[in-house]
């Protein structure tokens, strides 16, 4: 089977089993998927759902772990569903495939969303980065809305917040003089895991700020090359990202050239102005 075809029996598997199973718990109002399998980057991987719930709390770990009992094809395991925080998952497997339900309340849905659209911080302690897991629900497929509101707060995010480009680009011209200086002292010294520990960091905030200039919310760490291709950055974003992960030679060797790459990255962050959709 296709890609396609592999993803549609998932949706239907969604639609005749995991959503009459889970809507006994309570008033679950949006359901979407998300992830590596919707954004056909590999056939190979669990997919990822969200639910989120119109209620106080989401369905307590007591009520999910029979349910996910039930639905787990394979036999003598323990039900696998977590509450921390703000993380509220379980895992199982149907017909050898492994569904990853999260859930959220509508109440802390809505919070994230509006923190983003407003450029400002959410205030709630959360686990779950909120630009990433609104690029989660921004570039999913709505599953189930019955009162249109995933497809309101689509409508919604379909225009870029100027806040958002203004924050992450900040964050990379703040502390660029400051990671590079780190950088070019910890290569003097041969202290190889810090240096990769700063260096992962820096890359990271600069490509969030890239993609938030291209107008794209931040997709994750995961799969990052792909998002790259996916949302067509410039050609020059992939050559330095590559770059940085594809330095060859001695230990110095390596970091002189992985440096030079974020810092042309971060040249292209510099660069460019909030509000143009082609970097210079």
């Amino acid at each position: 089977m296709s890609a396609s075809t592999h993803l549609e029996a998932y949706r239907n598997t969604v639609q005749q089993q995991l959503l009459p199973a889970y809507e006994s718990l309570g008033r679950l109002t949006l359901v979407y998927l998300l992830g590596s399998l919707v954004a056909c980057y590999t056939e190979d991987a669990n997919l990822d759902l969200m639910m989120v719930w119109d209620d106080a709390d989401v369905p307590a770990a007591s009520l999910r772990e029979p349910l996910v009992a039930g639905l787990d094809e394979r036999q003598g395991v323990s039900p696998f569903v977590v509450d921390y925080r703000d993380i509220h998952l379980e895992r199982y497997v149907i017909d050898s495939q492994e569904y990853n339900v999260a859930h959220q309340t509508l109440t802390s849905f809505e919070a994230m969303l509006q923190s983003i659209l407003d450029g400002r911080g959410d205030r709630a302690e959360r686990v779950l980065d909120p630009l990433v897991a609104t690029a989660g629900f921004a570039y999913g497929e709505l599953e189930l809305d019955p009162e249109s509101l995933g497809q309101q707060w689509k409508n919604r995010f379909s225009t870029f917040p100027s806040m958002v480009k203004r924050e992450c680009r900040r964050a990379v011209l703040n502390h660029r003089q400051a990671n590079l200086t780190d950088l070019r002292t910890l290569r003097r010294r041969a202290d190889w895991f810090k240096f990769q520990c700063i260096l992962v960091e820096a890359v990271r905030t600069t490509m969030r700020a890239l993609f938030a200039l291209h107008e794209v919310y931040y997709p994750g760490d995961k799969w990052l090359r792909q998002s790259i291709l996916r949302f067509g950055l410039d050609a020059e974003v992939l050559t330095c990202f590559d770059r940085i992960f594809e330095a060859s030679g001695s230990a110095l060797d390596r970091a002189i050239e992985q440096q030079a790459a974020l810092r042309r990255l971060m040249d292209l962050v510099e660069g460019q102005e909030a509000g143009q959709h082609q970097l210079l």
